[in-house]
């Protein structure tokens, strides 16, 4: 994959979890790089291997948080309550 030999850093990164030089900064670089390219599918591998890190942590936790209210606007407040019972099973 001519992405993959272009930007073998960012690979290398995407692909090693708890790697020293991750941080923010790296992460929405990979991130932005990623979508430039269509890469789309890439992102959530990327989350995924990275899941620990606390910075992906919060970032998920507030996107999760997001997409619930915007699912209040479509929802009812019963169908919220059954989706959240639903999930803490």
């Amino acid at each position: 994959m001519k992405w993959i030999s272009r930007y073998s850093g960012y690979w290398q990164l995407i692909c090693t979890p708890g790697d020293g030089h991750m941080n923010m900064v790296a992460a929405r670089n990979i991130i932005h790089c990623l979508a430039r390219n269509g890469l789309y599918e890439y992102i959530f591998v990327f989350l995924t291997v990275h899941r620990e890190e606390e910075f992906v942590k919060n970032m998920l936790s507030f996107i999760s948080l997001d997409l619930l209210l915007e699912e209040l606007k479509s929802k009812s407040m019963d169908e919220i309550v059954r989706m959240l019972d639903e999930h803490l099973r």
